[in-house]
């Protein structure tokens, strides 16, 4: 038996993991419970799917987990389960869900959707099943609490025999697993058990010398077996069980995980998470840790991230870029306001309640500045000077030096400076230093300090100082003092949305930047260029502007951490590109605090390891760029699943086995997606193809549903891709048919029925009519030879004055006719005129005002038609415009209202559509003019528009004239963006 066993775990030979177990201070911790949808708080247990939906196992019900929101099945669901309390679940290997209930019911939710349910037979025990395995053959073992082990075949054949009234079976604990030799390991209150695979089963080896009492199995994704007793890990293989770690004073383990760095996460009863590795035994910091009670479960999904069970729910711990040192780490105080490092490499931390300093064991430790221990100055700034002194401004406390041997000298007002903040110190290329008080710019020496007087020298708050070869850059209140060659130049901000505090200054290269409460300045060679919100920052007050070595810059404000790069920021500021798009960091990336410190100094410092530090309301975040593609540059999202779908707001059954979704036809449908990543997943960007429909790709930005409506019958296909911003789309789209049915009348059908009876009756009535005409004109051929010549006469009178009357009526109608197109068509489209679209406009609103439901309005106006006129000729142009109206006619709905305006300007009226349905209308338009190669006759020619878009609000009081004012403000916003764009009201 021993050699078998041996044998068995022998196969089990773990692979080598390439990359060592980040630091704990790495990882940041989410947490669900039934307030964000989870139907209990006990999550008994883990499982993800291979389409990479997350399950968990609850006492009301099995939850599913699409990244954004749960969706409980239960006793209560189109498909009832047979209990709400779930025991366990596990996947096999075609991705089904297998799970099990509190009353010995099986159940599986296949991959394509499909439920299926196994009520326990009589034979078997009506109690919770603790534990699920599938053996190699597929057949199901199942766990029963108290009463061993039963198994399933794939036919839903339960087999179950009770152990005898003496043995450990009786007394099971809810883990079991198999090992390579297909021999099944199970746990018991009295240590491990084994049945082999004869179906005997024996207690573990006496030589492997485990503990009495609670013993559980568990097999690593690499294949280590591993054995808990106890609070006791052991490693098996073929030499036998060594114990690899003893937790003696965390209590008992219940739940056990191998990640993919192999690390081992051990749960316990009530001490919480703790990783085990090369490292040894550690402990999360309490900021992170799992609130207290059981752990019940742990799994690692496809993506890297550790999920935890517990009894006060769900908990997610995953790597992100930011780490952070807190009061946990030596600093006085959370609230961090300066960082700096020395020359010797050490950092130093000045806080709301004192100073700290990197020991050199990488450990912080406070460093007293006063001997009243109970009170610590508040550190508002930090300098190190070339002798090595460093320099300690304070809230209120006034100027420290800190000398080499460890003493200090005090600057207050005792000794002339001035009382009050000390937020910025700079020290000059000649050794001077210059320190920004409450009261204007001093500077320290040996002396007493002298203040910088003269014309132009500011007396009120310094809020930043930059010495920069000769120079001396002052940041105020109001504005920017600049004092070169004993002058000193005032610049002011006079714009009505220019700066007013500067609250830093970065040189970079021969430009020297101003970071201010409304953006940046860049002043080169004393020119000055803004960039701000209208260039794309989505924050007015920048605290800090920090270079990395990647050519990158990072901006620090009260709202998070942007990261640009440097090239972007230059080009922008050169007028060669008019917008940003910086990435955005916050609390989701590790930060514990997204408001960084402003008025300090330095508040964001590049170390020489070239990692960033940044002083935050807590603590001290820190990142390497180096690592910012890691958690910026994602892969694809492993897929994208349907979820669900609603008909005019009825919910419908999602479809099974690759079934179409049906719809009838005039109907709206609603269909909601997730991508099935788990990684900031309201970060996520959507685009959407409805194959049939559309002709192209539309990107949806991180709108998670689509809204059908107005589809004419016929087969279409929904496809749907999902990607990480910046990063590439999945390469497996959602894809969904879809079918809308015609109406009754609109079945083929139904036309050749009706064509063949109207065919019948047009030849009932033309042979009766043939009939009677025929028996008529016998009548009448004798009276009309009586009257031929008497007529002939009169006829031959009245034909002249006829066809007198009939060349006046002629041109009195052609003359009508022509008088009526020219009042309400335009000539050269074809289309309705502007008189003309005025009476639609203001019968659409007529008809809210009565109750009927809103419309949109979309103004569209041909780019640079001028252009078109003078570059190729007024007959080009004319040509381009009636391609513009084909174009038009073709793309819109027949409801739909296309009229002529202006000269290049178009008007399209949408009854009964929302503003996001009229903006997608116009994105289809603006996809069919690019699809269009031959405006004028000219293949070169390429026409695009720009659009803006209104809606009618129903309720409130609104003209043609508001309505069009709106939509013609849009449609100036889309003009002075750029062009060929679409932008709806505001």
């Amino acid at each position: 038996m021993l050699i078998t066993l041996l044998c068995g775990i022998a196969g089990l030979a773990p692979r080598a993991w390439a990359a060592p177990p980040p630091p704990l201070a790495n990882y940041v911790i989410d947490h669900w419970s039934t307030r964000d949808g989870l139907p209990q708080n006990s999550i008994r247990d883990i499982a993800q799917t291979p389409d990479g939906r997350l399950w968990f196992a609850t006492w009301e019900g099995l939850a599913s987990y699409d990244g954004m929101e749960f969706t409980v099945y239960d006793r209560g669901s189109r498909v009832p389960l047979l209990d709400n309390g779930i025991g366990t679940i596990v996947t096999d290997p075609a991705g089904d869900l297998w799970f099990s209930d509190s009353r010995g019911n099986i159940g599986r939710r296949d991959a394509n959707g499909a439920w299926n349910l196994w009520p326990h037979p009589a034979s078997a025990p009506s109690i919770i099943v603790q534990s699920l395995q599938i053996d190699p053959t597929g057949r199901l073992w199942l766990l029963y609490e108290g009463n061993g082990l039963g198994s399933m075949t794939a036919d839903g054949t339960f087999h179950y025999v009770r152990p005898s009234p003496k043995s450990s079976l009786l007394n099971v604990y809810r883990r079991m697993a198999f090992d390579s030799s297909g021999a099944l390991w199970v746990g018991t209150y009295d240590g491990v058990m084994v049945q082999d695979t004869h179906g005997q089963v024996h207690t573990a080896p006496a030589g492997w010398h485990l503990p009495h009492g609670l013993g559980w199995p568990y097999r690593g994704p690499d294949g280590t077996f591993w054995i808990v007793a106890g609070s006791r890990i052991f490693r098996v293989d073929a030499t036998g069980a060594t114990l690899r770690y003893d937790l003696h004073d965390t209590g008992r383990i219940t739940a056990l995980v191998q990640d993919r760095h192999g690390a081992l996460w051990a749960g316990t009863e009530d001490h919480g998470l703790l990783r085990l590795s090369a490292a040894g035994i550690e402990r999360l910091p309490d900021t992170m840790a799992p609130a207290s009670g059981r752990i019940l479960s742990l799994m690692e999904d496809s993506e890297g991230s550790l999920w935890i069970g517990s009894n006060g729910g769900l908990y997610r711990l995953r790597e992100a870029l930011f780490s952070t040192l807190t009061r946990q780490d030596g600093l006085p105080d959370n609230f961090a306001r300066s960082v700096l490092e020395d020359h010797d490499g050490r950092l130093w931390v000045g806080t709301d309640t004192g100073l700290s300093r990197e020991g050199p064991d990488g450990t912080m430790a406070m460093v007293p500045l006063t001997a009243e221990h109970d009170h610590q100055p508040a550190v508002l700034s930090l300098a190190e000077d070339r002798d090595g002194d460093l320099w300690i401004g304070t809230y209120s406390d006034g100027l420290y030096e800190r000398l080499p041997d460890n003493s200090y000298r005090h600057f207050g007002a005792a000794e002339g400076l001035p009382a009050g903040n000390i937020r910025a110190i700079s020290i000059g290329e000649s050794g001077a230093v210059w320190v920004g008080t409450q009261h204007g710019v001093f500077r320290v020496g040996d002396g007493p300090p002298r203040p910088l007087d003269g014309a132009g020298a500011p007396h009120g708050l310094i809020t930043a100082l930059r010495a920069q070869a000769d120079d001396l850059w002052i940041g105020t209140l109001d504005g920017v003092r600049h004092l070169h060659d004993a002058s000193i130049q005032t610049l002011r901000f006079t714009a009505p949305q220019g700066a007013h505090t500067i609250f830093g200054f970065t040189p970079l290269g021969r430009d020297m930047w101003f970071v201010t409460d409304r953006g940046l300045y860049r002043d080169r060679d004393g020119t000055l260029v803004h960039v701000a919100r209208e260039q794309g920052l989505p924050i007015d007050s920048i605290f800090a502007m920090l270079p990395d070595r990647q050519d990158h810059v990072w901006l620090t404000s009260n709202r998070g951490i942007m990261r640009l790069a440097r090239s972007d920021i230059e080009t922008v500021a050169d007028g060669r590109s008019q917008h940003l798009a910086p990435l955005h960091f916050d609390e989701a990336d590790g930060l514990l605090s997204s408001q960084a410190s402003g008025s300090a100094s330095p508040s964001a410092i590049l170390r020489q390891d070239g990692t960033i530090w940044i002083a935050t309301a807590i603590g001290v975040a820190h990142a390497d760029p180096a690592q910012v593609h890691v958690f910026v540059m994602r892969p694809p999202p492993p897929s994208v699943a349907l979820g669900l779908l609603d008909l005019d707001g009825n919910p419908l059954p999602p479809p099974t086995n690759g079934a179409a979704i049906h719809i009838p036809a005039g109907h709206g449908l609603t269909v909601r997606y997730a991508a099935l990543s788990y990684l900031l997943p309201d970060r996520i960007i959507y685009r959407t193809w409805l194959e049939g429909m559309d002709p192209s790709w539309t990107e949806q930005g991180n709108t998670r549903s689509l809204r059908l409506v107005g589809l004419p019958p016929g087969d279409y296909t929904l496809r749907v891709s999902a990607a990480h911003p910046g990063g590439a789309w999945s390469t497996h789209d959602m894809a969904v048919p879809i079918v809308v049915d015609p109406m009754w009348w609109q079945r083929r059908g139904v036309w050749i029925g009706a064509i063949a009876a109207f065919s019948v009756l047009l030849v009932g009535i033309y042979l009766g009519i043939a009939y009677s005409y025929r028996r008529q004109a016998r009548v009448l051929s004798r009276i009309i030879a009586e009257r031929t010549g008497e007529l002939t006469q009169t006829a031959e009178r009245l034909q002249a004055a006829d066809q007198e009357k009939s060349l006046l009526l002629e041109r009195l109608r052609q003359q009508a006719d022509v008088a009526t197109r020219q009042a309400r068509e335009d000539p050269l489209t074809g289309l309705p005129n502007r008189r003309a679209f005025n009476e639609h406009l203001a019968a659409a609103l007529e008809g809210v005002v009565a109750g009927r439901p809103d419309f949109c309005l979309a103004l569209i106006d041909a780019d640079h038609f001028k252009r078109i006129n003078d570059e190729h000729s007024h007959a080009t142009g004319d040509e381009v415009l009636q391609g513009i109206a084909d174009v038009l006619r073709a793309s819109t709905r027949t409801p739909d209202i296309v009229a002529r305006i202006g000269g290049e300007e178009f008007a399209l009226l949408m009854p009964e559509t929302t503003l996001e349905e009229g903006e997608a209308a116009c994105k289809r338009l603006r996809a069919a003019f690019h699809a269009k190669k031959d405006w004028g006759g000219t293949l070169a020619l390429r026409v695009t528009f720009s659009a803006g878009v209104a809606r009618s609000h129903r309720g409130e009081p609104s003209t043609a004239l508001l309505l069009l004012q709106r939509a013609d403000t849009a449609l100036y916003r889309a003009k002075n963006t750029g062009r060929d764009r679409i932008c709806v009201e505001a």
